[in-house]
Order: C-alpha cells, then structure tokens, then sequence
C-alpha cells in the first residue's frame, strides 16, 4: 500500500486543529480548531467555504450528520452548535454546560447527537426540541470518545481511565471492554456494526468482536497516543492518528500495520475516509489539513 498527496491547506486555522469530519454526501470536509472556529472545506480542492465563528472557547469536536448537511460541534464555552452546512448558518445552540461537551457524534438516523462529558456520563440530546433525553452512565471518570453503531443499536462511550462502556438503546450496558492501559480518546465501529476498535493513549489499537465483547487484536506500532481511529468503508482495513506525528493504515484481518503516511509536523488529533474509502484527510496541531490518497499495491 502507497499513497499520494492531493492536497493540503497550510495554516488552515490559526491554531491547532483539534477534530475533523469528512461528510459522507456532501463531500465538504469540517474542521474544529482551538481558534474556536468551525471551518468548512470543499474536499476537491480544500478551498474555504465559511466560517463559523459562534464558539467563545477552542473547538473540541465536530461531527457531520448522516445526509451531509448539517455539522455539530463542541467547546469549551459549554455550547454545543449545529450548523447548515449549504447557507454556513448557525441552526441549533445548546447551553449544554462546560462539563457537557467534550466529543461530540450523529446517531445514524441524523435525529440525535450523543455527546461524551467531563462527568463520565454520555448526554443524549434530541436535536427536535434541544432538549436532553438521556444520561448513560460509563462508569469512568471522563468521557473522551463516543461513537454510534450505523445500525443504531448500539452507544459507546470511552473514558480517561480505560473503560469502554457499550450500551443498548435503553440505555443498558451490554459490553464493557477491558485491556486498556490508559486514555481512550477514540472509538469507531465497523460498517456492518459487529465489530468496534479503540484507539487508547497506551499506543495500542484494539478490536473487538460485539457479539461477547470479546478482544479480536491488540495492535502496536504508534510510538505514542493514538488520538483518533476511523474505519475504512470496506470493512477490512482501518486508520489511525497519533501524537507521534503519523497515521497509520491497518490491515485488520492479518492485524498488522500497511502503511505509514507521515503528514504532519505535530501531533495528529483527527483523521477520516471519504465515502469512497480511497482518500483519507487528516488534522493536526501544525494547523495543517491533509488529503491523501490510498493506492493499494496488491492485486
């Protein structure tokens, strides 16, 4: 496996890029900073097509709904913001509170955003009337990650100090993954939602089978925090970002690392596949946005 640049935007926000979301119809790339901007970006050429100025704090996450057009995002200023993605508009504000927001996803049906708390608590919040319309329990210290299965049966929620609760949708926990030896800042669920990986500040990748939660792999090769993880749309291979500056392309049936890209100058906080699974963009701490193409040398 190879890659190729297509494209790069330097100094895309003024600060350190925090998260990113490539969304699945659209093809507009959105990105969150520590400027406390959320910026939108055509994905052909990363041209800027707007600004979204409404957070008072840096942006810790965005999200982009299922049909490509709004995003969500959250900050530090306890808001959480929902945005039209075809007029740049500000929709939806919550006043969530400061120990609301940390990350931030779309259930697969577009009609509820999860987001996970500083009190180790997922919110669940109905994006019809802004209210809040649920509170799981993690039983960690801090949710970092939150992820939805795309069959929408399923809510993760992963904490500062290594659990990885799964719940139903009564709010049940069915699985907690155990193994991790530190933060887990990311999560992501396979297409067909049988099977999640975590990434986790230990520098291990692991996946697991959703059936028993059982541990399928544990994979090294980052030297450092795995920041964020995004599975490939076919399935079978996945992508990770990382504090040692790289990302990493994993082929999960042999469990073991493909491809090396090394994009950036600092840390990279978010990575994600375009629809296609053959592009990948990435952010990072240098301020830069990345899209790199993925050329499969095996025939």
């Amino acid at each position: 496996t190879m890659h190729r640049l297509v494209t790069r935007q330097e100094k895309a926000h003024d600060d350190g890029i925090w998260s990113v979301s490539w969304a699945a119809k659209s093809n507009l790339i959105v990105t969150g900073g520590v400027d406390e901007k959320v910026k939108v970006w055509d994905a052909e050429d990363l041209k800027l097509k707007s600004t979204l100025g409404e957070h008072a704090l840096a942006v810790t996450s965005v999200a982009t709904s299922p049909d490509g057009k709004f995003a969500a995002s959250s900050s530090m200023d306890g808001l959480i913001n929902v945005f039209d993605l075809s007029t740049g508009q500000r929709s939806i504000s919550i006043p969530a509170g400061t120990v609301e927001t940390w990350s931030i996803t779309y259930s697969p049906d577009g009609s509820m955003i999860a987001t996970g708390t500083h009190s180790g608590n997922v919110s669940l919040w109905s994006l019809k009337d802004s209210k809040k319309i649920g509170t799981y329990k993690t039983g960690g210290d801090f949710t970092l990650g939150v992820a939805f299965s795309p069959d929408g049966s399923l809510l993760a929620g992963s904490t500062h100090n290594g659990i990885v609760s799964i719940f139903d949708k009564d709010g049940k926990i069915v699985h907690k993954l155990s193994g991790h030896m530190g933060p887990i800042r990311s999560m992501a669920f396979s297409p067909d939602s049988q099977h999640i990986l975590t990434g986790c500040d230990d520098k291990h990748l692991r996946h697991f089978e959703l059936k028993g939660g059982q541990e399928v792999a544990s994979l090294s090769g980052h030297r450092s925090w795995i920041l964020d993880v995004a599975y490939c749309p076919d399935g079978k291979t996945c992508a990770t970002s990382s504090a040692d500056k790289k990302i990493k392309l994993w082929d999960l049936k042999a469990k073991e690392p493909i491809h090396t890209i090394d994009a950036h100058k600092d840390q990279v906080w978010g990575v994600d596949f375009d629809v296609t699974g053959n592009k990948i963009v990435s952010v990072s701490d240098d301020a830069a946005i990345q899209i790199s193409e993925i050329i499969a040398t095996n025939a």
